[in-house]
């Protein structure tokens, strides 16, 4: 190639690249204006009543329609709220802390962990990642002695108020799967429960295994994407096998709605 033809593609190649950059830069732009108003009225927001079911989603577009912005915009910006959200855990608590004010998830117990107790004696449970705290609250009416964490402290107020009005007492504690000392030998059961807990994440069995009592079990559900489950069990191998099922999106319509559109994962193992 002669040095002309050199000088004449790097000058295009670099034409092209500035020509992109003001579009990139408005994206960018939208996106952080997008986030900044999210931000601003997910703080702002004040804490739905008990039976409320306006969800966070509408009532967002709603904010949003009410500031002059048409329905179908106002969708558009919703669901890029809905992807921006999952770029870090400090967006993803900025997330929560609203979708807890208007009583995201469900309210009953998780039926896995209900089957899971029917002939264990109560002892010392860990809810990790508690969100609003229904297991818990479920776990201390039947007499278990429950600490809970979470990443989000709307969800920890949210847990302390219906633990209030259900007459049970919760320890909460913020904080994250990182940053909470799980301990040795302290738990008879750790419930991890759509938690953002991975079964294939290899640091969890050797956690949790140290963290509980001889005896100890760890309930395990989430909605799951990737390869078999069963590939992960081997990870597991150090715990005895109570119960593994990996079952079909839709099948599990009573929980997160993540499961209705995912494969559900469902472990419960023994540290013996």
């Amino acid at each position: 190639m002669t040095h002309s033809r050199r000088v004449l593609l790097v000058s295009l190649i670099a034409g092209a690249c500035c020509a992109q950059t003001p579009a990139a830069a408005q994206a960018q732009a939208a996106d952080a204006e997008i986030w900044k108003d999210f931000a601003a009225w997910s703080e702002a927001a004040k804490l739905q009543p008990p039976g409320s079911k306006l969800t966070m989603p509408a009532a967002y577009v709603e904010h949003l329609q009410a500031s002059g912005v048409s329905p179908e915009e106002a969708k558009r910006r919703c669901d890029r709220m809905n992807v921006l959200r999952r770029g870090s855990l400090d967006t993803e608590r900025v997330y929560w802390n609203g979708a807890f004010k208007f009583g995201a998830g469900p309210s009953t117990p998780l039926r896995l962990l209900q089957e899971a107790l029917v002939k264990v004696k109560p002892g010392r449970a860990l809810d990790a990642g508690m969100g609003r705290g229904r297991n818990a609250i479920y776990l201390a009416s039947i007499g278990w002695d429950v600490t809970g964490y979470d990443m989000s402290p709307e969800a920890l107020k949210v847990a302390a108020g219906d633990a209030a009005r259900a007459g049970v007492r919760l320890k909460a504690v913020e904080a994250k799967h990182d940053t909470f000392e799980f301990g040795e030998n302290q738990w008879d059961l750790i419930l991890c429960s759509y938690n953002y807990m991975r079964m294939s994440d290899p640091e969890w069995p050797g956690v949790l295994l140290r963290a509980l009592k001889p005896g100890g079990i760890v309930v395990f559900q989430t909605s799951y994407q990737g390869s078999a489950a069963s590939e992960s069990l081997q990870l597991w191998k150090q715990f005895k096998l109570v119960r593994f099922e990996d079952v079909d999106a839709g099948i599990v319509e009573d929980d997160w709605g993540p499961s209705r559109t995912n494969r559900t994962v469902k472990l419960v193992v023994r540290k013996e």
